[in-house]
């Protein structure tokens, strides 16, 4: 058995099978020649897009009747800046896809946001990772269904956003176990809305937990034990 720490910012004990949810990391390229008028049109119709898979889980979040919706409500009007879409825009203009064009605004705002002095203004990168990671994945035609275990199970994964928390089978999640995260984000928020033990900055320690491992976590200690086959 291994004990591993981190720091436990939602309760109670629990366990389950290891799930690990890997990121897949894109890049951006500046490539030519392409249609700049198709690029633009493209671009109006994935924020429309997202723009209707947001308002769903808006309308599940508030039929679980607390204040968590607000949260998809500030997704909405990040899709709706003018200011953002001449941003992807200018770039589409230099010579970038809309692809890349999309990969690069987003990893120009975490910049942006991570280098902020406040706490606040830090922890919104998980919506920014969030409302662009659905953007890139309709562009990209990657929408393939995740297939979750049938089994109770504990998510491992690099960062909660926010609407991760409506998609997840919450009969059989167990837990979530985040290698970076914040107590502020609001992914972290609604975890514990749902009473979902959160244990989070396991950073590379979380490389230690094998898909399927038996986990043990305590959240409110931040402790977890990797028991053996």
């Amino acid at each position: 058995m291994i004990e591993i720490r981190g720091i436990g910012i939602s309760g109670k004990k629990t366990s389950g099978l290891a799930y690990l949810c890997k990121k897949k990391t894109k890049h951006y390229n500046n490539i030519s020649p392409f249609d700049l008028k198709q690029e633009k049109k493209r671009l109006d119709k994935v924020i429309e897009e997202a723009g209707t898979e947001v308002e769903c889980i808006l309308q599940a979040a508030k039929n679980d009747n607390n204040d968590a919706w607000n949260i998809f409500e500030t997704h909405k009007l990040l899709l709706d800046d003018i200011e953002l879409k001449k941003y992807i825009v200018g770039l589409i203009d230099q010579g970038y896809d809309l692809l890349s064009a999309l990969i690069r605004t987003r990893d120009d705002m975490k910049t942006h946001f991570l280098n902020m002095e406040s706490e606040i203004f830090r922890t919104k990168v998980s919506d920014i990772e969030d409302v662009f990671e659905r953007l890139i994945k309709l562009e990209s035609g990657n929408l393939e269904i995740v297939t979750y275990p049938e089994k109770p199970f504990i998510l491992i994964c690099d960062e909660i956003l926010p609407s991760m928390i409506y998609q997840l089978p919450i009969e059989l999640l167990r837990g979530i176990i985040v290698k970076f995260g914040s107590n502020c984000s609001h992914g972290a928020i609604l975890a514990r809305t749902k009473n979902i033990p959160v244990i989070i900055r396991l950073k590379n320690r979380i490389d230690l937990i094998k898909p399927n491992q038996k986990v043990l976590m305590n959240g409110e200690l931040g402790t977890i034990f990797l028991l053996d086959d």
